[in-house]
């Protein structure tokens, strides 16, 4: 089998492990200063660029043209990133066999390593997140039983953390496990230490008040991945170790022409399919049936893809009863098929091909607003010159006029919205009340006159505009 090859980001460096024989060898590559400050497999651009860079390494360094890879996220990546992650790496002709989260990898060098048996919580703390999760290793199979944080967490107390849910909370105080690992930075390893003993030694419902608790190299998690790319690749010494994990982190929801239906547990294992009954189909308002995927992240719904399908594709399937089918193979590559319950009619959407970069999205967004933000200045100097000018009918002002109204209409050409608002009513939301003044012949809470155009950008308003306003 080709060579199977562990990337884990980490601490502005991409982290490799590949298997000679029965051991296992680890490389870093530093990453590009343009991606370093970015959560690497949130958007396209890093994805690709990263992939960029860890092919070139492998190609160059380890003399291999054809190979797989296992990439190792955090344990609160959502079913949206790993699915822009496959979709990025086929665009990119980087097979990506499976995914594993950092808390998983810990658990396969703790068994191989330690020899550790039962149950244990395994933490990792990174510079801004913490991921916790209980495992139970036996026998070669090291299987999640659950996931208890995964997210933001700046060291302070755990009392204040982000629980993934009210259940997730209860079950961490009744965890029978014996020992918490935990590995990452040592200073957040630190503060971890500190934060669980208070925890434990406050909380009047943990009751494992004897469990153990060990540091340990953050190697751990790069090498765990070592010996997952070992057993892929058949290597006798990683032979009889499996896992057995779950889809996602989050609860999986989703919602048909405005109509939601709770899919997955959080603790559903894959590879799985599940099914939900629908007793009259929603017919579309729209030109088309408007399927969204989401996860239920804390208190917030995150939206994981969005798939727009012409109506005569599913407009069979109107005011009838149906099942929704959500599959998912061992390497969390998602299909949604829709299937007639009183005949034989099904239609399957694989997710990956409804994939977009919306992080990517996002990212231009804000470079773009920043650069309109810096050349308003630019603009509002063109318009005062012309307007306040003492010969206007001077060809400089003239063409001071020309440049003003072609940079206006470059902007309007760029989804940028001018914000007047002259002699209509006042809106707090785009527009600033710089001055109120009394005009009878106007009436209350009117736009008087406009001081400072403002500008709107996608939705986002950039700046408001300054206006007098009629009282």
């Amino acid at each position: 089998m080709k060579p199977v090859i562990g990337v884990h980001f980490w601490e502005r460096q991409a982290r490799l492990s590949f298997c000679d024989v029965d051991s296992v060898n680890v490389a870093a590559i530093d990453l590009p200063s343009d991606i370093k400050r970015l959560n690497i497999i949130a958007n396209d651009f890093s994805i690709k660029k990263a992939f960029e860079v860890i092919d070139k390494f492998i190609r160059e360094q380890l003399n291999v043209s054809d190979y797989a890879l296992v990439i190792c996220t955090s344990d609160d990546t959502g079913l949206k990133e790993i699915q822009l992650l496959y979709k990025c790496a086929l665009e990119c002709g980087v097979e990506v066999v499976t995914t594993i989260t950092e808390t998983m990898a810990m658990a396969y060098y703790s068994y191989v390593e330690f020899g550790l048996n039962g149950s244990a919580i395994m933490a990792f703390a990174s510079p801004a997140k913490l991921g916790m999760a209980q495992y139970y290793l036996e026998e070669g199979t090291i299987e999640t039983e659950e996931t208890f944080i995964a997210g933001r967490w700046n060291g302070s107390s755990l009392y204040k953390s982000e629980f993934l849910s009210s259940a997730g909370k209860r079950f961490f105080d009744m965890t029978d496990a014996g020992i918490i690992l935990c590995s990452g930075t040592m200073d957040k390893c630190l503060a971890f230490d500190q934060a669980i003993k208070n925890y434990i030694s406050s909380s009047k419902t943990f009751y494992n008040k004897e469990i153990e608790f060990k540091m340990i190299n953050d190697q751990c998690v790069i090498e765990g991945i070592g010996f997952i790319c070992g057993k892929l690749e058949g290597r006798e010494a990683f032979q009889g170790l499996r896992e057995v994990n779950t889809l996602s982190a989050y609860d999986v929801f989703i919602s048909v022409n405005g109509e939601i239906y709770p899919m997955l547990e959080m603790d559903s294992i894959i590879p799985l399919e599940e099914k939900v009954e629908i007793e009259n189909y929603p017919e579309s308002k729209k030109t088309y049936d408007d399927i969204v995927i989401y996860e239920k992240r804390g208190k917030s719904f995150v939206k994981v893809c969005q798939m727009k399908i012409p109506k005569e594709e599913l407009e069979y399937f109107y005011h009838k009863a149906c099942h929704l089918v959500f599959s998912a193979d061992q390497f969390r590559r998602l299909t949604l098929t829709v299937k007639s319950i009183m005949g034989d009619k099904e239609v399957s959407l694989k997710v990956l091909d409804y994939m977009t970069g919306g992080e990517e999205e996002e990212v231009k967004t804000e470079s773009m607003s920043d650069l309109i933000l810096k050349l308003l200045p630019v603009i509002d100097d063109l318009e005062y010159a012309f307007k306040y000018a003492k010969e206007p009918d001077n060809p400089y002002v003239e063409g001071i006029k020309k440049t003003y109204d072609k940079a206006i209409q470059i902007l309007e050409e760029n989804d940028v919205q001018i914000v007047t608002g002259e002699g209509q009513e006042f809106d707090y939301n785009t527009q600033t009340a710089v001055m109120h003044v009394t005009d009878l012949d106007m009436p209350d809470n009117t736009v008087k006159q406009v001081m400072q155009a403002g500008y709107i950008y996608k939705g986002k308003v950039l700046r408001t505009a300054s206006v007098v306003v009629a009282n």
